[in-house]
């Protein structure tokens, strides 16, 4: 059951990094492996999420999810794989120039960067993990972050301010940036 099969994948342009796939798009491995999947006696539940989990009553008893939608599903075993989902900024231009300079996942998107400059946004673990991966492919990577202090490892923040071209801003407004390192 997911809100959309493939998730996350589905906005992935270019896959290099998938292990025995050759270069391909998101819609065309998740259509693969959606085709896949169909081979098994498995019931996919496309375009809906869970509401609530109700555990069994007794061992061995049968679990209980709500959907969104108000059905309820029961079954013994349940897997929980909820993957990810990127966050959006909410900034205009960020829709008209997706997958078109605005992308989500550097280790596909990266290698289509090499020798560029490029703004990571995010002084989480996974923008700071994205801007040293970064560092590796493209010219200069500079590392925006909205709040006040970044939020990172300690471990991740310190790898950020070895090699000279990571660098980390702190965007103070939508309209100006102050220099932290």
């Amino acid at each position: 059951m997911g809100e959309r099969f493939g998730g996350q994948i589905l906005d992935t342009v270019d896959i290099e990094n998938y292990i025995s796939v050759p270069k391909t798009e998101g819609q065309k491995l998740a259509g693969a492996l959606k085709v896949h999947v169909d081979e098994y006696d498995v019931d996919v539940i496309d375009s809906q999420s869970a509401s609530k989990l109700i555990p069994a009553a007794v061992e061995g008893g049968l679990h209980q999810i709500e959907t969104a939608s108000g059905a309820v599903l029961k079954a013994r075993s349940i897997i929980v794989a909820t993957g990810a989902k990127w966050r959006n900024m909410n900034v205009p231009g960020e829709d008209q120039y997706r997958t078109k300079g605005v992308t989500y996942c550097p280790h596909c998107d990266g290698p289509l960067f090499k020798g560029k400059r490029v703004a990571v946004i995010g002084g989480g673990n996974s923008g700071v993990e994205a801007a040293i991966d970064l560092a590796g492919i493209v010219e200069h990577v500079t590392l925006l972050e909205f709040a006040p202090e970044m939020k990172a490892d300690q471990v991740l923040q310190d790898k950020t301010a070895q090699p000279e071209k990571r660098r980390h801003y702190s965007e103070c407004a939508n309209h100006g940036s102050e220099r932290r390192r």
